[in-house]
């Protein structure tokens, strides 16, 4: 799993680690018990997290992991996350992994996803 994170009784929030715009970034093991998901990107110009930027271009494709089709990754419907419009995209499945693929970001160099699960 990634970063830090936080639970209460209805939501669970993680966050990858901060990598490079070039780097696939891979939250693994969520919690399967909840199929309500969520997930978002956050851009930075360095490791730092506090150095956020907003980039010129690219996007971010989101695939998952779900307890239905493991080992197979798959798509979720409206998969991907423009950079220089960044956005949440939801969908509904017992998700094991989250994986990020990242192509053309320009102007920040790193980024991470946030990605929050809650059962209803």
């Amino acid at each position: 799993m990634g970063g830090r994170g936080g639970t209460d009784k209805t939501v669970t929030t993680v966050f990858s680690e901060i990598v490079t715009v070039d780097t696939v970034a891979i939250l693994a093991n969520t919690d399967t018990s909840k199929a309500h998901c969520f997930v978002g990107a956050q851009f930075f110009g360095s490791a730092d997290e506090t150095d956020h930027a907003v980039p010129d271009a690219g996007q971010i494709e989101i695939s998952v992991r779900t307890l239905n089709t493991m080992p197979i990754t798959e798509t979720i419907p409206d998969a991907i996350i423009f950079a220089e419009k960044p956005c949440t995209l939801g969908w509904a499945g017992n998700t094991q992994d989250v994986i990020a693929t990242p192509s053309g970001i320009t102007v920040a160099t790193h980024y991470r996803i946030v990605a929050t699960f809650n059962e209803t």
